[in-house]
């Protein structure tokens, strides 16, 4: 059973984890089945995360809520897409810094320009994704890659 604890404001989608924090993620993913293993396999590893499938209610949470210290972000999202997210981020000086890692079937080509902390293709290797996480909210930093 999961319970919420008063450090992270949640709203639906939101779960934490019952091993301990090790971090906030916030998990950006159109797709119902990938956000949910997306969020269990993070939450099983001690994080807590907030996901959604909109860019429009990401952006709206990220701008209201505590900052996170993660966001998993999908490119190619109906709506307001994973690239206008990411153009918005990179905008605000508040949000720029948080550490991004893009979860994607796009090709190099196509994300070409993309300044992120890593990127992740579809299909996911969840001990890949984890890994990654792991090393983003890690008290060195990551390391950036473009």
């Amino acid at each position: 059973m999961v319970v919420p604890t008063a450090k992270v404001p949640l709203k639906r989608d939101a779960k934490v984890s019952p091993r301990g924090r090790q971090g906030m993620v916030f998990v950006v993913e159109d797709n119902a089945d990938t956000r949910a293993s997306l969020t269990d396999a993070l939450v099983a590893d001690g994080f807590d995360v907030f996901a959604t499938g909109n860019g429009r209610e990401a952006l709206d949470q990220l701008t209201s809520a505590p900052k996170p210290d993660a966001i998993v972000l999908d490119l190619y999202m109906p709506g307001l897409s994973g690239f206008e997210v990411y153009r918005m981020l990179r905008e605000d000086p508040q949000l720029a810094a948080i550490p991004l890692i893009v979860v994607t079937a796009a090709s190099p080509a196509q994300r070409t320009g993309l300044n992120v902390t890593a990127t992740i293709r579809k299909p996911l290797d969840l001990y890949e994704l984890l890994y990654t996480v792991r090393r983003a909210v890690a008290p060195e930093g990551p390391a950036t890659s473009a």
